[in-house]
């Protein structure tokens, strides 16, 4: 029994850990198995990676098809699930994870800052926010969601300061401007005052 995840029961969670095994089951879908996974506390209202995790050593998830890969030379993936109770086929029972489809910030960003032309830029960012305002199973892994969808809604609406053919600068500079600050005393301080994860007097 997993003891270091029997206060989460029933808590929604994002995982971050590489990918050990995906394998097709009986039931069409998929048993995908995370090793040296970080356990954080899903919330909307900030990047997770600023808040602190539960360390294991595996977990398993049922889902129909892997999502929300960071991509690198090591197969590493964030998921979002729910902690629960489980039996396995001999009859014992662990704590592990129920999965859940979410919809991933950095990679909507990601997608918009990849799109060449202007045109297509301004069609990419009109989808996101329709995907954000319609989704009630958001998170942002290194980017605050509030604070992107913010940014998304003023290149929208193109204010003066954003030329017509700088979508994508403009979205390049904010970006940056909030990695940088991620950097700073000043954002870690921010951070660990104001998004505490499961470990709240820490």
């Amino acid at each position: 029994m997993r003891d270091e995840l029997s206060d989460l029961l029933g808590q929604p969670v994002v995982l971050a850990g590489r990918l050990n095994r995906c394998e097709p089951n009986a039931i069409g879908s998929l048993n995908v198995c995370l090793k040296a996974v970080d356990v954080y506390p899903w919330r909307t209202d900030v990047a997770i990676s600023a808040l602190t995790p539960v360390r294991i050593d595996h977990g398993w998830l049922q889902m129909s098809n892997l999502e929300h890969a960071l991509g690198g030379p090591v197969e590493m993936y964030w998921m979002t699930a729910e902690v629960t109770n489980y039996q396995r086929r001999n009859g014992s029972r662990d704590i592990g994870f129920r999965h859940r489809p979410s919809l991933c910030i950095d990679h909507l960003l990601n997608t918009i800052l990849g799109t060449p032309t202007n045109s297509q830029q301004h069609a990419a960012i009109v989808n996101a926010l329709n995907r954000i305002q319609n989704s009630n199973h958001l998170f942002g892994f290194h980017y605050n969601p509030v604070h992107i969808q913010e940014i998304l809604e003023i290149a929208l609406k193109n204010p003066s300061g954003i030329e017509e053919d700088s979508l994508k600068t403009f979205l390049q500079a904010q970006v940056a401007a909030i990695k940088q600050f991620a950097k700073t005393d000043e954002g870690k301080r921010n951070h660990s005052s104001t998004a505490l994860g499961f470990h709240a007097d820490a």
